[in-house]
């Protein structure tokens, strides 16, 4: 296992297929913790902040045209996961969905 510094990002993410951004930064401010000209259109990128949905990580993507996925589904499932493991049911995934998305 090796660990890298954020200035390595750039060559890192060249051959890069997915990003996750696990970090908090993008929630309390506009920021990011990607360097925009790191990011390419064949890199899907997953920014788990999910308030503000729509973060600048997510949106220095979008621009480069790579395929988005906002904090929300991570939050969403982990709902769903833990409804069903204390229910012994079946999620009403898309209810939940809604509701997550009216409240954030």
């Amino acid at each position: 296992m090796t660990g890298h510094g954020l200035d390595a990002l750039p060559d890192l993410l060249a051959d890069a297929d997915v990003l996750v951004n696990a970090t908090s930064v993008g929630m309390e401010e506009d920021a990011t913790p990607v360097p925009a000209d790191a990011l390419h259109a064949n890199l899907g990128v997953l920014d788990a902040v999910y308030r503000p949905l729509e973060t600048r990580l997510l949106r220095d993507a979008e621009q480069v045209g790579a395929t988005t996925v906002d904090g929300a589904w991570m939050l969403l499932y982990q709902g769903v996961a833990a409804f069903e493991r204390w229910t012994g049911g079946d999620a009403p995934v898309d209810a939940m969905n809604d509701a997550l998305r009216e409240r954030l």
